[in-house]
């Protein structure tokens, strides 16, 4: 994945390089020192732009600064110095440059490249879930939400991680508006897949009705599957979920 992601970053930035043109031919240097792999010089520059009262409105040096950052998280050996977190850096700075890019043009010529520090945050997030470490997992889970605030996936298993870390009135919360959300884009058939979240949207489908099959909240959890499956028919793993809390009796007439 780190080899193919070079090459996809210089396609992709390219685009962006006539952009930065247009709005103020200095980015420009930005886009050659990225281009030429001269990161940490790159970030330097990007970082002096942004401190400046001319630029601190432009969206561009934070998206370098982002790129940058995850370069130094997936290609160390391109940097001289060391970093303690630098795919968390890539995200705060992923996080301003959404703020800042007002008409979201930048991010839709960009959305691949940031989809790649998604990814790689959302990898690090599902390590920490999967090893019991939910309080650490909600963490993650909601830094990689402040870059794309819309993302109900990630919301959903942001809410499952706080039930998990047994912090279950934020978590319902969350959940609820994630499954509110879905079931209006539903409605309105506007929902689409989104290939980065769609595991995480899955994998909460699953926390979430397992946790209220255990509190003896039997019919909400068979009503979320229902929608889970209308929504996505075909899931093997949901299939699976469906027949498994189908098969479970009231709690009372187990015992």
């Amino acid at each position: 994945m780190k080899r193919v992601l070079l090459a996809s970053v210089l396609v992709l930035v390219a685009s962006l390089s006539a952009k930065a043109q247009v709005k103020n031919s200095d980015f420009q240097k930005l886009f050659d020192l990225y281009t030429m792999e001269d990161y940490a010089k790159c970030a330097y520059k990007a970082e002096k732009y942004s401190q400046k009262e001319k630029y601190r409105r432009d969206p561009e040096p934070y998206l370098y600064m982002a790129m940058c950052f995850y370069q130094a998280h997936v290609q160390p050996e391109k940097f001289d110095q060391e970093f303690d977190d630098p795919l968390k850096d890539a995200l705060k700075y992923a996080y301003k440059f959404r703020k800042k890019d007002k008409t979201g043009e930048l991010y839709d010529a960009n959305r691949e490249l940031l989809d790649k520090i998604r990814e790689e945050a959302l990898s690090n997030a599902k390590f920490y879930f999967n090893d019991s470490d939910y309080r650490k997992a909600s963490s993650e889970f909601k830094r990689i939400q402040k870059v794309i605030p819309d993302d109900m996936n990630v919301m959903m298993m942001t809410g499952v991680a706080d039930i998990m870390a047994k912090n279950a009135s934020q978590g319902e919360r969350l959940v609820v508006i994630a499954l509110d959300s879905m079931r209006a884009q539903d409605a309105r058939n506007v929902w689409e897949k989104d290939d980065v979240t769609h595991d995480i949207m899955i994998k909460g489908f699953v926390g979430y009705t397992n946790y209220l099959s255990e509190v003896n909240r039997l019919d909400e959890a068979q009503e979320v599957m229902t929608f889970a499956r209308q929504l996505v028919p075909d899931d093997p793993t949901l299939k699976v979920q469906y027949k498994k809390i189908y098969a479970i009796g009231p709690k009372d007439e187990e015992e």
